[in-house]
């Protein structure tokens, strides 16, 4: 299998790389000083939930997938688009610093890495070993999520447009533009609503990224929810009514991911076109 020796070497120096980032943005004090302080903080308690969660979730699954399971490789892929998505955010949102090397290096390393798991993982049947999995209540739910995030955005975007204005949330991060907005109306949102339509009509490729959406929902829920827990904690914002809406659509998906893994217990060892 070249794609898993390939991942190999790469998952590996993306922990590595994503390590050190992380420490340095949790527990140096001038790593975000250039940064806002509203954005700096939340970068705090995302860097949090990287080092302890996500770097030894990206080891454990990938220690799974090397042994051609199924389930393994469904949550690593789904933790590395966390992780690209997440440093698109930190390459161009955050000012310069002395890591940013490391932050276009984690970027870098993670969408090659989605690259090549995309191309094994795309080429493998997933309609057989899902084909008894109920699909209409996690197609609407991942539509439901993109249209509500869109609705969200551009209630922001659309006003300023028209009044030729700066949304305030730029001016209160010192962005030129909101790196979150490009990302997801561009590219997660889209993705998420083509997703749901793909399951819906139970194409192969549907059910591969359902799970990887679902996966990448919840540690993306995580670590809104820890930036929204440390922006109280450094009481910047005494907001909490987001992170309960956070925490909801965590467990949601969390209920609509955990039946997809079981179901591929049978079927959990990769079948390859080639074998």
């Amino acid at each position: 299998m070249p794609y898993i020796r390939i991942l190999r070497v790469l998952t590996p120096l993306l922990a590595v790389s994503l390590s050190v980032v992380s420490a340095a943005g949790a527990f140096l004090p001038d790593t975000y000083e250039r940064d806002a302080a509203f954005f700096a903080t939340q970068g705090i308690g995302q860097d949090l939930v990287d080092l302890f969660l996500v770097v030894p979730l990206l080891l454990l699954t990938f220690y799974s997938a090397r042994r051609d399971s199924r389930r393994g490789m469904l949550l690593y892929g789904g933790v590395l688009a966390y992780i690209m998505y997440s440093f698109v955010i930190y390459a161009f949102g955050l000012h310069f610093n002395r890591f940013f090397l490391l932050y276009c290096s984690t970027l870098g390393l993670s969408l090659y890495a989605f690259i090549v798991w995309m191309k094994g993982m795309g080429s493998l049947d997933w309609s057989g070993p899902f084909s008894g999995l109920p699909v209409r209540v996690r197609s609407v739910f991942l539509i439901l999520v993109g249209v509500i995030f869109y609705g969200l955005w551009l209630s922001s975007v659309i006003p300023s447009i028209i009044s030729d204005t700066v949304p305030e949330e730029i001016l209160t991060n010192d962005f030129l533009i909101n790196p979150v907005h490009v990302l997801d109306m561009s590219f997660a949102l889209p993705g998420l609503i083509i997703s749901g339509i793909l399951l819906w009509r139970r194409q192969s490729l549907g059910y591969l990224l359902t799970a990887v959406s679902l996966v990448f929902i919840i540690l993306l829920t995580i670590a809104l929810g820890a930036m929204v827990l440390m922006l109280r904690i450094r009481e910047i914002s005494e907001e909490f009514t987001v992170a309960i809406i956070f925490g909801a659509i965590c467990i949601v998906s969390a209920i609509l991911l955990i039946p997809m893994l079981r179901s591929l217990k049978r079927s959990n060892q990769i079948q390859h076109s080639d074998e």
